[in-house]
């Protein structure tokens, strides 16, 4: 469970530092060069999350309900900071 709990939050970090800095950087100040960056991360960040959680319902470590809410929640901008939360207290 560890291991989707920090897939979470470098998604949600990827996430934010994407549409937070590089996006507003790429149209306020004309520096298209960091969503070239940070775009690729993220979306890579995104893919092996979403494995994580396929994985997670394989192995029975979440619910159908448990991997669509972490799913959603990585859509969203700081949702990956709830999904990490989440996790932590099925840990307990």
């Amino acid at each position: 469970m560890k291991w989707l709990q920090r897939a979470a939050m470098l998604e949600g970090l990827t996430l934010i530092i994407l549409v937070c800095v590089a996006v507003p950087l790429k149209y306020w100040a004309g520096l298209p060069g960091l969503v070239s960056i940070i775009g690729p991360i993220h979306g890579a960040a995104f893919t092996g999350f979403v494995v994580m959680i396929v994985y997670g319902l394989g192995t029975q470590l979440i619910g159908v309900w448990g991997g669509l809410r972490l799913f959603i929640g990585a859509l969203i901008p700081f949702g990956g900071f709830v999904n990490e939360r989440w996790l932590g207290s099925l840990r307990k």
